[in-house]
């Protein structure tokens, strides 16, 4: 579910179930990759954005302590 719905942010017309997610990307943007790339950058951009909103509102009781870290382990 969550995945079409992430999905559905790319492009809305889903008519079937997506196997080759990075392949139905680029169907989206008319096999431009460059177009792909650049929309899943804009969607990860947002993602930072709302997570630092979530770090900055959320306490540390409501999570035991744990801080979400944008950098990859």
């Amino acid at each position: 579910m969550a995945l079409k719905q992430e999905i559905e942010n790319v492009c809305a017309e889903i008519n079937e179930q997506v196997v080759d997610v990075a392949a139905y990307v680029i169907q989206c943007h008319d096999g431009d990759a460059k177009a792909a790339v650049e929309t899943l950058l804009d969607e990860i951009e947002h993602l930072q954005q709302q997570l630092s909103v979530a770090v900055a509102a959320m306490g540390r009781g409501f999570t035991r302590g744990w801080i979400p870290n944008g950098e990859r382990e």
